[in-house]
């Protein structure tokens, strides 16, 4: 596919892994198990940020590629109006809007 808003770009993603999620934003963060801390992040884990209207609703997500837990830092690749993207938890616009992680695992690891 030549184009994904975040969440149609994270089902993909995990669908390449034979792993099914919902197709929303909203509905990702409820699934899975919910990480506490960034430090407890890993690679693949969903991140979900807040929108421009709505900061507090979730409105973004991507997938976590890199996590400095010593600093509590993550980077993060999603579908963004520029693209697919990799960013850093810690450029103003995400890091005012994170909400939380969930961890999706699949069947035969539950």
């Amino acid at each position: 596919p030549h184009q994904f808003d975040c969440s149609g770009f994270t089902s993909y993603v995990y669908k390449q892994e034979e792993i099914s999620i919902t197709r929303t934003s909203r509905s990702q963060f409820t699934e899975g198990v919910k990480i506490h801390r960034i430090s407890d992040l890993q690679k693949g884990d969903l991140v979900f940020f807040g929108g421009r209207r709505t900061p507090r609703s979730v409105g973004h997500v991507g997938i976590v590629t890199e996590v400095d837990a010593e600093n509590g830092v993550f980077k993060f690749i999603h579908a963004s109006n520029r693209g697919v993207v990799i960013d850093k938890s810690t450029t103003s616009y995400y890091s005012q809007r994170y909400l939380g992680a969930r961890r999706i695992l699949a069947d035969e690891q539950i």
